[in-house]
């Protein structure tokens, strides 16, 4: 008999106990292959995006260079080296070296390497060389290789360290260039330079990196062109640091280079993922190495972690099927059971809503068809899984992280929501979770219901999109000018100093006279694409609304009035060189202060000012001025 109940309860250990242990050993293979692909994916997403913010600045350099070579202004100015010719020229490369921040310097070079024209972006602004401290490039590498390149190229010469006057200059300045031959009737008259800033580049390539990452630009030969430790970097240039070669310091990583565009590596201190970035196009072929580290040691702590929760894990659970009678856990079962049928039977009764069921840790244990036939997910597809599945990205953390305070609170949450059905399609749903307790209190589930409101609210956002805005431009209307005006006023941030903004109102000149002249249809077409041209060419964040017949407001969130102007004037100009209609446009500046009406006024005053200084000007009236002149 004590034989029997000794293998009945070996057998029973077994039975029970074999399963979870090898599931608690699946858990730590699952876990250790988890980290290991959530760490290559995470460095290979990272790089990725390095190197197509690369691939970005390089095509937007190209496209820049490109413009200005072509630019009507710079060949007026080879044929007619005039102050007047070169006052524009210079004008024109200064808003573009202002507009991007890794441009150093712009410069055309004659063909017998004579520096023509240049400008430096200094830290305190836009510098303009004297002609006579102009300098004779023709000695330097980088014109030599510019005078191989084709017609319509543009060369790409590696990172050296910038020279003036025949010295290096101190501190060092590691310069990249690019430059593109200027031709005219098959004639090459010298070259377009772009000096670019080494350090700009890269802090906006590092900008996006999560902490834990280091990003290297290594040569072809090995040697660092750019690193977070400034002493590894130009050992191809400076002999004291030529011994910081990735082919010295890890060789086994440089073999994985030379043989692969793109690959992994790692040993017991770091973890690498590289790619090679080979610029082609309209460049000269030419390439560089990235390199993204992060360490291994974290990693290796997280799976001690993970590997000690997983033994205790395995001593508990071996405690409790010994101690656990049979008896007791289908009691237990049949509890669950007749809990969850008693559930199901109350959102039965709620209505016909899509029900979904959760158990305490959030994980799907039932649906009903309602929900299958709104979101296309069926049953089996969810079972088990998060309701995060659902999530469609519309909403932040914060948005889930009040949800969930509300339900642990109150025991109750109801609100809109928009998730994603199967196919990827937006839901909009008014959403209620509740939580049910067990007679100890604890909650043991969740039941949310939701109703479609995804066609209603569609037609909601039409609406609104149609009453704020202008039928004619398809910019923002008044009424939506007035209420982004208050909104920007009211704002805590504004309202303490921390941020500035700016107000600009433009009014198109002699408009009345086209309208005269050639009619409305005409004056519509012009009013049309002075509208087109401003949202084009303003930024992103800039917001532009039609507020009058031939009249325009620009509010400029987070930009000082200097830049303001600086903006305003680049519109100016592209609306008056615009080819398809011959007007120009005359605009005031202010910026904004506590007073709606009084922050309004100055920009009508500063627009009434350029309008008496002779139209197509750009004049600004601080807050200060007017304080001064009252006072």
């Amino acid at each position: 008999m004590i034989y029997k109940q000794i293998k009945y309860f070996v057998i029973t250990i077994l039975l029970i106990g074999v399963t979870p242990i090898f599931y608690l050993w699946g858990q730590y293979q699952t876990e250790l292959n988890a980290i290991q692909f959530q760490r290559e994916s995470a460095a290979k997403h990272q790089l990725n995006f390095s190197q197509k913010e690369v691939y970005f600045i390089t095509s937007e350099l190209s496209t820049s260079l490109k413009l200005l070579s072509d630019n009507r202004v710079l060949l007026e100015f080879i044929q007619d080296p005039s102050f007047k010719n070169r006052s524009l020229l210079e004008s024109i490369w200064a808003l573009t070296a202002t507009n991007y921040s890794y441009i150093s310097q712009i410069r055309f070079i004659g063909v017998d390497g004579k520096e023509i024209s240049r400008i430096n972006k200094e830290e305190n602004g836009i510098e303009i060389v004297p002609i006579s401290e102009l300098q004779d490039k023709s000695y330097r590498d980088y014109f030599i290789y510019a005078q191989t390149l084709k017609a319509d190229t543009l060369g790409f010469f590696g990172i050296d360290l910038e020279v003036e006057n025949g010295k290096v200059v101190t501190p060092l300045q590691p310069s990249l260039r690019i430059f593109t031959p200027v031709e005219i009737d098959s004639d090459r008259k010298g070259y377009l330079v772009f000096n670019l800033d080494v350090y700009e580049i890269v802090a906006q390539v590092e900008a996006s990196l999560e902490v834990g990452y280091q990003l290297d630009f290594v040569n072809e030969e090995g040697y660092y062109l750019t690193s977070q430790d400034k002493q590894k970097t130009l050992g191809h240039l400076i002999t004291e640091r030529d011994i910081h070669n990735v082919l010295i310091e890890t060789p086994e990583l440089w073999q994985k280079m030379k043989t692969q565009n793109a690959g992994e590596f790692a040993d017991k201190q770091s973890f690498y993922s590289f790619v090679k970035v080979t610029f082609g196009g309209d460049f000269d072929s030419n390439s560089l190495y990235l390199i993204l580290r992060s360490e291994n040691n974290l990693a290796t702590a997280n799976l001690d972690h993970e590997l000690t929760f997983i033994i205790y894990e395995a001593i508990l659970t071996v405690l409790f099927v010994t101690f656990i009678s049979i008896l007791i856990a289908r009691y237990i079962a049949k509890h669950r059971t007749t809990s969850l049928e008693s559930q199901l039977a109350l959102a039965a009764l709620n209505g016909m809503s899509a029900i979904v069921i959760t158990d305490k840790n959030n994980r799907i244990i039932k649906v009903n068809e309602e929900f299958t036939r709104l979101s296309g997910w069926t049953e089996e597809e969810v079972i088990g899984q998060s309701p995060s599945m659902f999530q469609s990205g519309v909403h932040n953390k914060n948005f889930y992280s009040a949800m969930w305070k509300t339900i642990q609170s109150e025991g109750l949450w109801e609100g809109e929501v928009t998730n994603k059905r199967k196919d990827g399609s937006l839901l909009t749903e008014i959403l209620r979770i509740q939580a049910i307790c067990n007679n100890d209190g604890k909650r043991e589930y969740f039941i949310a219901s939701f109703v479609d409101i995804t066609e209603r609210k569609g037609l909601e956002n039409r609406l609104r999109e149609l009453s704020e805005k202008d039928p004619l431009t398809q910019c923002w209307n008044r009424r939506k000018f007035e209420r982004e005006f208050s909104d920007i006023i009211a704002n805590d941030s504004f309202m303490k100093g921390i941020e500035s903004s700016c107000l600009a109102i433009i009014d198109i000149d002699y408009f009345k006279q086209i309208n005269d002249k050639y009619g409305h249809d005409v004056g519509d077409k012009v009013i049309t694409e002075v509208a087109r041209m401003l949202g084009s060419e303003s930024r992103r964040s800039d917001f532009v609304a039609r507020i009058g017949g031939e009249e325009f407001a620009v509010i400029l969130p987070n930009t000082q009035l200097q830049e303001a102007e600086i903006i305003l004037n680049r519109l100016r100009v592209a609306v008056s060189l615009n080819d398809h209609i011959k007007v120009t446009i005359s605009a005031g500046i202010t910026d904004i202060c506590n007073s709606r009406e009084a922050s309004y006024k100055r920009a009508d005053l500063a627009l009434y000012e350029s309008k008496a200084s002779g139209r197509n000007q750009i004049y600004c009236f601080s807050s200060d001025e007017m304080m001064t002149q009252i006072a």
